[in-house]
């Protein structure tokens, strides 16, 4: 596995590709009902093959009674996986509110960059986990709620009580870069934005974080679900690269390693998360982190169709 220095985010040496452990908790396919220890099994099998950088969230669950689901596997696989806690980097997420909804209805979903809501997820998280995250994001922006450097201000106020050594946004636009970076006095550490063959808005935000050493966790990168079973087919410029990576290489290259070297390219703090809930695909992914692209090649899926838009829609943009 390939790593990468980012000073702001940690001192450890950083994976060029980490995982995503949403999938895990996920209630559609009965992902969420598999045993246990199959799950943390998963994510020992990934810290094994390099994968070293694992994204997490509180509300991650099958459903609002589960709400800290993930973030208690997860907490689970690195105390206990045999390599140490001080080999990974564990990066959660909170600022999103989920409730069961009345009379078995729909989950009640929010925001809250509240002082008191963030503390008092951020303590939750830690918790959950059993231990002290590398880093708390801010997940998503409640921007009717209060001004953005007011949210800032209260998320650093997760890191001075000691809940993370540091904190960084998601889903968030260059203006609110420019907020945050200002009210912590440069020091935000992470950005965690959609990228991802079919989704590339944002593009200024990519670059400020890779100008700022900020790093950048791409979620979603290969489209989420069915679109990253089948992105060679509706991405068929990223399956021509695969093919010829694969010729020029002699070692098979596919669709969606390609799209995670696409976007390793952008710069040295681009660090994708892809999901994952079986050990091949955790083996693909850290495979992904030795595909090499040319310029030519990197300027090619640049330039290709973009896909069906967001997966999760911010519906406050």
């Amino acid at each position: 596995m390939r790593h990468l220095s980012i000073p702001l985010l940690t001192a450890k040496p950083v994976p060029a590709v980490g995982i995503g452990a949403m999938p895990l908790s996920d209630g559609t396919g009965g992902r969420a009902d598999r045993p246990r220890d199959e799950a943390i099994g998963v994510l020992h099998h990934a810290f094994d093959v390099g994968l070293t950088l694992v994204d997490t969230a509180d509300i991650y669950a099958p459903d609002g009674y589960g709400y800290g689901h993930n973030e208690e596997l997860v907490g689970e696989a690195v105390r206990t996986w045999s390599g140490g806690r001080d080999a990974l980097v564990v990066v959660t997420k909170i600022g999103i509110t989920r409730a069961p909804g009345a009379d078995g209805g729909p989950d009640v979903w929010g925001r809250d960059g509240s002082r008191e809501h963030l503390l008092a997820a951020a303590e939750a998280s830690v918790s959950r986990l059993g231990l002290v995250p590398d880093a708390i994001l801010l997940h998503r922006v409640n921007r009717e709620q209060q001004p953005f450097a007011t949210t800032v201000e209260n998320l650093l106020a997760v890191r001075e009580a000691g809940f993370a050594p540091v904190v960084g946004i998601g889903n968030v636009h260059l203006d609110e870069c420019l907020v945050a970076w200002d009210v912590s006095g440069g020091t935000v550490a992470a950005v965690e934005n959609e990228r991802s063959p079919r989704y590339r808005e944002d593009l200024d935000v990519l670059r400020w974080a890779i100008e700022h050493g900020v790093a950048y966790f791409p979620w979603s990168p290969l489209g989420g679900g069915d679109e990253a079973r089948d992105l060679g087919r509706l991405h068929p410029e990223f399956a021509a690269v695969a093919a010829e990576v694969s010729a020029s290489s002699g070692t098979q290259v596919s669709a969606q390693q390609v799209a995670l070297a696409w976007l390793r390219a952008a710069g040295s703090t681009v660090v994708p998360i892809p999901g994952s809930t079986r050990a091949a695909t955790t083996d693909a992914s850290a495979a992904a982190a030795d595909v090499e692209l040319s310029a030519e090649q990197v300027a090619r899926l640049d330039a290709s169709p973009v896909g069906a838009g967001s997966v999760f829609p911010d519906d406050e943009d």
